[in-house]
């Protein structure tokens, strides 16, 4: 499944403006992620457990998708859903928002905006290592304003 891997990668400057900060420098680090064909009973208990509402979803080790808390109430609107038998790939989004750690936190932060996306991937050498979410934005904007 192809990501949307819009931000350039550019590497992280020691003394970096407020502007230039990476995104792994306030992204949540080692974020809990579900196999594609976990049931989404387990989605839902994952989310509950670790108090998070996106979750990467990995097949052999790969991002192919995210599925949210919206994303699953919203499949449970329908009738027939069984939240043990039916699968986080049913619920999924294929076009996760993935990054690389040296991408600068004010594009990914544009770009999450004007897309309105819940959250960026963080990948590093084809591994999920961090999730931003508008959580981290929001605690990152609260340490950076003046």
């Amino acid at each position: 499944m192809p990501m949307n891997h819009q931000v350039p990668i550019r590497r992280v400057r020691a003394s970096r403006p407020q502007s230039q900060i990476a995104i792994q420098a306030v992204m949540t680090a080692q974020p809990i992620t579900i196999g594609r064909t976990e049931s989404l009973a387990t989605a839902h208990e994952l989310m509950r457990r670790n108090a998070c509402r996106h979750l990467p979803v990995l097949e052999h080790g790969e991002l192919v998708g995210v599925v949210t808390q919206r994303d699953l109430y919203l499949l449970e609107t329908i009738a027939g859903v069984d939240l043990s038998e039916d699968r986080v790939d049913d619920a999924m989004s294929v076009d996760a928002y993935a990054v690389d750690p040296d991408a600068p936190l004010s594009e990914v932060s544009e770009h999450m905006a004007a897309n309105r996306y819940g959250c960026a991937v963080v990948i590093e050498r084809g591994r999920v290592i961090g999730i931003f979410t508008a959580t981290d934005a929001l605690r990152a904007l609260g340490v950076l304003a003046p």
